[in-house]
């Protein structure tokens, strides 16, 4: 009887050391976008990044990561929009203006295009100037992009390589018991 009693007492013990060893995140991490995720590709809340990498790189480095592959990306796509955009309203403008000018052209007959299709000439300086802003919201986009990317890639490499050996104590695949993961 004291056999089955301190065997169940065991057994009690290992289920409840279980339950607080399932509470804590015992898989390799990953960058997934501006995020932490797990292997299975769940992005990892705050609270879970903060308790897993610590307080100090969490306000050091995590926050100011996510901040900057967030506005990289922002100022990436909105750029590309800008460069387009700027594109297509260039190319209206010239479309209007060429129709009536070819390469031998004299400069009168020109401006005379140009006083004809007052509107053509704003959308070629428009377009050209939105192109130009595209490009430089592009050229510093991609610098935030990068280095966020690679301080969340550093952030998961370093909580990786500091894991080392783990165990869990509790349900196994094939039962109750101790599980090495390393």
């Amino acid at each position: 009887m004291k056999r089955v009693l301190i065997i169940s007492g065991i057994i009690a013990a290992f289920l409840c050391l279980a339950q607080n060893a399932n509470a804590q995140y015992a898989g390799p991490i990953h960058r997934q976008g501006a995020h932490l995720a797990d292997m299975r590709g769940n992005v990892l809340t705050d609270h879970e990044v903060l308790n897993l990498i610590g307080e100090q790189i969490y306000d050091e480095t995590y926050v100011g990561a996510c901040r900057q592959r967030k506005a990289g990306t922002a100022l990436i796509w909105s750029g590309i929009g800008g460069m387009v955009g700027g594109a297509v309203l260039y190319g209206a403008g010239f479309s209007k203006i060429a129709g009536q000018i070819n390469q031998n052209s004299t400069s009168e007959e020109i401006e005379r295009a140009l006083e004809a299709n007052p509107g053509s000439a704003s959308m070629v300086l428009g377009g050209t100037l939105l192109m130009t802003v595209g490009a430089i919201a592009l050229d510093a986009g991609i610098p935030f992009a990068i280095i966020g990317k690679k301080r969340l890639n550093w952030i998961a490499d370093d909580y990786n390589a500091r894991k080392g050996l783990t165990y869990q104590i509790g349900a196994t695949p094939n039962g109750v018991g101790l599980a090495f993961r390393f």
